[in-house]
């Protein structure tokens, strides 16, 4: 692997790691804004029910697409790390005494 490749793909797994992160941390207002356009859409006026039955789902939604993307930054990060290690490990024993 090109160091440049490696930079470029420790950036990407950063990135989805903050995008994902900050997915979860906004997920309760996510909910929220896609509840209040579903209001909108319906002229003001919603059953309870229904309102917090989007709320909620727009919550998971947003939950489950930034544990996704952390996760995936999180394992390409110690993939790489992993493939970092290998390649400055000496291959043979004649090698560590040189």
């Amino acid at each position: 692997m090109n160091k440049n490749y490696l930079t470029f793909a420790y950036a990407i797994s950063g990135i989805s790691i903050i995008i994902g992160l900050l997915m979860i941390f906004s997920s309760g207002s996510r909910g929220q804004s896609l509840a209040s356009a579903e209001i909108n859409r319906n002229d003001g006026m919603m059953d309870t029910d229904q309102y917090n039955m989007i709320y909620e789902a727009g919550i998971n939604q947003f939950l489950i697409l930034g544990g996704i993307l952390t996760g995936f930054g999180l394992l390409m990060t110690c993939v790489l790390s992993f493939v970092l290690l290998l390649r400055s490990k000496p291959e043979t024993e004649e090698e560590l005494h040189v």
